[in-house]
């Protein structure tokens, strides 16, 4: 499942759920943020698509992208960061199977709102 750890590594950073914590992750990220304020605005994203609200839900896909950018690490850092992150995925897989699956769900529906939300400042 290296594809699955790689792709999540090469993609905008995004915050995702993994059980009950948070981590902002992406190309250059890999950071867990679950006491942190941001991680309310996840919540907001997932109500206004529950709503239906376009609008607002491509405004907090905007926001939660620019928020978890801010946890971009230094170039130097990649190669480390990126094997922290590897052996996160790799324990999720061999110890949380439902966490893991859940994951790939949100790298899934991760894409298809940037997809349908895709707004030039987010490329």
């Amino acid at each position: 499942m290296g594809d699955f750890k790689e792709n999540l590594y090469q993609r905008k950073s995004f915050i995702y759920q993994v059980g009950e914590e948070y981590y902002a992750i992406g190309a250059n990220t890999f950071a867990r943020i679950t006491d942190s304020p941001e991680v309310d605005t996840v919540e907001l994203l997932r109500n206004a698509l529950k709503k239906g609200n376009d609008r607002q839900a491509a405004k907090y896909l905007d926001k939660i992208v620019r928020t978890a950018n801010a946890y971009r690490v230094d170039a130097k850092e990649h190669f480390r960061l990126r094997e922290r992150l590897f052996h996160f995925v790799d324990a999720l897989e061999r110890e949380d199977r439902e966490a893991y699956r859940q994951l790939q769900e949100q790298l899934f529906a991760f894409d298809a709102l940037m997809e349908k939300y895709s707004v030039d400042k987010l490329k």
